[in-house]
């Protein structure tokens, strides 16, 4: 009996400890943001105007595009980083240089200021935006 029981709990231990559905997992290089090399933006905008920021980045492999922008904003400051998507398939082993918009519409007049992640922990590339009434 004892013979038996142990004989069932194995097989019921082993019908529930695997799973036959693949799990999904991230691209591993998706997970990292891309260092930005510059960022072209206009010195003065007016109120309500669309701002349009133009972000140079690096991606790991010809495969590589851009992603999404992770933005924190505390006030008039904005602290940007680049995620990048990579395409399955054949890719280049090169390091390709990509570019990408960052368009922002400012509320208020003042003074606004952009950092994009450069590649080190605090390393950033600096953009003031100073924003006047339309006249």
């Amino acid at each position: 009996m004892v013979r038996l029981l142990c004989i069932f709990s194995l097989l019921l231990f082993s019908a529930f400890s695997c799973s036959k559905d693949k799990e999904e997992t991230a691209d591993p290089l998706e997970t990292f943001p891309a260092p930005v090399l510059r960022v072209e933006a206009p010195a003065t905008a007016t109120i309500g105007e669309t701002i349009t920021l133009d972000v140079y980045f690096v991606v790991n492999n010809g495969c590589g595009e851009f992603g999404s922008f992770d933005v924190a904003t505390v006030g008039k400051l904005q602290t940007i980083k680049v995620f990048p998507t990579y395409r399955e398939g054949v890719c280049t082993m090169d390091l390709p240089t990509r570019q990408a918009a960052y368009t922002f519409r400012p509320g208020s007049m003042g003074t606004y200021t952009f950092r994009f992640w450069s590649g080190l922990e605090d390393e950033f590339i600096t953009k003031t935006i100073v924003v006047s009434q339309p006249q």
